[in-house]
């Protein structure tokens, strides 16, 4: 797998776009400093679950005989 397919199927795989209503709805009423750091934390974790899982996944999957 390529950089670039790699990080094709994470941005695919985290749809941003699709994510942004859900956001806007559920931070309605937080301070724009605030959503923005939420917004941040929130991406930057299933930023690390997708790479975990891009590098350990065979692993894991084996591990419970998937």
């Amino acid at each position: 797998m390529t950089v670039f397919s790699a990080a094709t199927l994470l941005f695919l795989v985290m749809d941003p776009f699709g994510n942004v209503p859900i956001f806007i709805a559920d931070l309605r009423g937080v301070d724009e400093t605030r959503r923005q750091r939420v917004i941040l934390r929130e991406l930057l974790i299933a930023l690390l679950v997708l790479v975990v899982f891009l590098f350990a996944g065979q692993f894991i999957l084996s591990a419970m005989q998937i």
